[in-house]
């Protein structure tokens, strides 16, 4: 006897335009209560944590039946969007998310419904070529003119991948291998980073077997930037102890003030002492849509790889990052054969698999929601969104400046 189908079977997105139908109310509710949850005159409730946490653990994950939609929404509403950070509230100074456009975020529906898996052709046809597009543009944009790459999860993703080719290419250049592992003289390799650097790459470090230990905090000037003559220090040190510089990472525009390292020195250190060239350009690696601000990251053409992630600058949803190479033949590191996934004929076929390209297996469809955002928007527009964020943040840093130098009674005045 065949068992009958189960009552959950109209959840799906089937060719019944009335799942279609049903899609488009469900979209409809749930951007309701984005709306309503964002009504608030301030970024945050402020509700007590002790209450939050004890509200949200009243919830529960999986009742034995399901809860009506309207009225489910109302609960998550009223428990949980209603204490988020609203990113786009003027009064609201986020860590590093941003406000994202809205039609960025609307796309967001397509790729969960059409739920397409970036890791082989046949799971994602177009994605796929949509992808590779997406990140060959971005690379060229960013001063790659024959570069590639892949969408990561996050700039701690693409800091992780840059530096694990760094490790790599040293590895092979040594005599290591897949199958053996590290060479015995991988102790000797040290990563430079400016102190102000992101922590992800000694977290990397410690990922790679290199541990913590092997990142050499490198010092900054008075603006924040690494300081040119303490990196020549420091590679001396190395030289003297017989360390070997495994990499040098850049970083355009730091966590804490939005420094941009001195790329073309930089460039230049990495070139005479055959370290790669890694630059985490998260933060900063939108300038490049403006040609005012563009100017800010010369030099990073000659890096070897470069993290940009689009959910910050570029106004994305999370999540939406990329890391790009300025040779996609040195991603083939991370290229591994499975006959499910990258069959050997594929090539000959014109067949793109991108788990050939990254760490992930199944990864999500973002470049989708990237592509809507900036299509839609267009570049003009988007580089005069990053110049104004630039303008506000020169002028606070201007008036902090001047408040500094006032006696405190009229500093209180204007900071109010």
């Amino acid at each position: 006897m065949t068992p009958a189908a189960p009552e959950a079977a109209h959840a799906f997105l089937t060719a019944d335009s009335a799942t279609h139908a049903r899609l488009r109310s469900h979209a409809l509710a749930v951007a309701d209560a984005v709306a309503q949850a964002r009504s608030q005159d301030r970024p945050f409730s402020g509700v007590d944590p002790v209450t939050l946490a004890a509200d949200i653990a009243a919830i529960d994950p999986c009742p034995s039946e399901g809860v009506d939609l309207g009225d489910l929404l109302v609960e998550l509403r009223d428990a949980v969007l209603a204490h988020g950070i609203h990113v786009s509230h003027p009064y609201c100074a986020a860590h590093l998310q941003c406000p994202t456009l809205l039609v960025a975020a609307t796309a967001e529906l397509a790729i969960a419904a059409t739920n397409q898996s970036m890791d082989s052709f046949d799971q994602g046809p177009a994605a796929t070529f949509l992808e590779d597009h997406l990140v060959r543009w971005l690379a060229a944009t960013l001063g790659f003119a024959d570069g590639s790459g892949v969408l990561t999860s996050g700039g701690t993703a693409s800091n992780l991948l840059g530096l694990l080719l760094a490790r790599e290419r040293a590895s092979s250049q040594a005599g290591g291998s897949y199958e053996d592992g590290l060479p015995r003289q991988h102790w000797r390799w040290r990563i430079l980073a400016s102190s102000d650097a992101h922590d992800s790459v000694r977290r990397s470090a410690s990922v790679l077997g290199l541990g913590a230990g092997s990142v050499v905090g490198v010092a900054t000037d008075h603006a924040g930037r690494m300081d040119i003559a303490s990196l020549d220090a420091e590679l001396d040190n190395l030289a003297t102890a017989n360390l070997q510089p495994l990499a040098i990472v850049a970083t355009a525009g730091t966590t804490d003030l939005g420094a941009i390292d001195p790329l073309p020195e930089l460039a230049a250190r990495a070139r005479a002492t055959g370290a790669w060239l890694h630059v985490d350009a998260a933060v900063g690696s939108a300038l490049a849509l403006s040609p005012r601000l563009a100017p800010l990251l010369d030099g990073i053409q000659h890096a070897d790889s470069i993290t940009a992630d689009l959910h910050k600058l570029w106004f994305m949803p999370i999540s939406a990052s990329a890391l790009l190479v300025r040779d996609l033949a040195l991603l083939d590191a991370v290229r591994y054969h499975s006959d499910y996934l990258n069959r050997a004929d594929d090539e000959a076929d014109g067949v793109l698999n991108l788990v050939a390209r990254s760490l992930d297996t199944s990864r999500r469809f973002d470049a989708l929601k990237i592509l809507i955002g900036l299509r839609h928007t267009g570049r003009r527009r988007l580089a005069e969104m990053v110049e104004h964020l630039v303008d506000l943040s020169l002028m606070e840093v201007r008036l902090s400046s001047a408040v500094h130098r006032m006696p405190a009674a009229v500093a209180g005045i204007l900071v109010g």
